[in-house]
C-alpha cells in the first residue's frame, strides 16, 4: 500500500505542466508571432506519451483536446480527436523515439505536429463548412525547435519531483 501512494505521488506534476502549456496556449503574441507559437499543449501531450505510456496514452489525450477546444474556441471534439491521434502516433513510435538523440527527436516531433496542424485544419473545415484558411507549418517548426528545452526542462523536474 505505502509503494503505491510513494509511486503515485507526483502525478500531480502532470496537470501543472499541462496548466502552464494552456497559458502559453492563451498568451496573446503581437502581429506576426502569432503564426509561429509553438503548439505547447501539442509538445506535452508528446513528452508524458513518450515518457510515461503506461499513464498517459490515448483517452487522456482525448480529455487534453476537450479542455483544448474550449480554449480556442473551435468545435468542441476537433482536438480532442487530433490529439489523440497524436498520441497514438507517438504511442507507436516511443520505444524507437526514447532511442534517438534529441535532434532526430526534434525532426520527428516537427512532422508530427504539422501532422496535427493538417489534420486540425481539415477537420475544421469539415466542421465548418468553409475553408479553414491558410496552414502554416510555422507552429510545427518552432515547436522541434522547442522540444530540446521542454524535454530537457520537464525531464528534470519529473526526475527531481519522482514522477511515476
Amino acid at each position: 500500500m505505502m509503494n503505491n501512494r510513494k509511486a503515485s505521488s507526483g502525478l500531480w506534476f502532470i496537470p501543472i505542466t499541462f496548466f502552464i502549456a494552456f497559458y502559453f496556449a492563451a498568451i496573446p503574441l503581437p502581429g506576426r508571432f502569432e503564426i509561429a507559437r509553438p503548439d505547447w499543449v501539442g509538445l506535452m501531450i508528446v513528452f508524458w506519451v513518450l515518457v510515461l505510456p503506461e499513464r498517459f496514452g490515448i483517452l487522456v489525450s482525448f480529455g487534453v483536446g476537450l479542455l483544448y477546444d474550449t480554449l480556442v474556441g473551435t468545435p468542441l471534439g476537433l482536438y480532442s480527436v487530433v490529439f489523440a491521434c497524436l498520441a497514438y502516433t507517438i504511442l507507436l513510435l516511443h520505444v524507437r523515439l526514447k532511442m534517438y538523440p534529441i535532434a532526430q527527436q526534434a525532426m520527428i516531433i516537427f512532422l508530427a505536429i504539422a501532422i496535427t496542424h493538417l489534420v486540425a485544419a481539415w477537420l475544421k473545415g469539415a466542421m465548418m463548412s468553409t475553408i479553414a484558411g491558410q496552414v502554416h507549418i510555422w507552429p510545427a517548426l518552432t515547436s522541434a525547435i522547442c522540444w530540446p528545452w521542454v524535454y530537457g526542462l520537464t525531464s528534470l523536474l519529473k526526475d527531481k519531483i519522482r514522477v511515476q
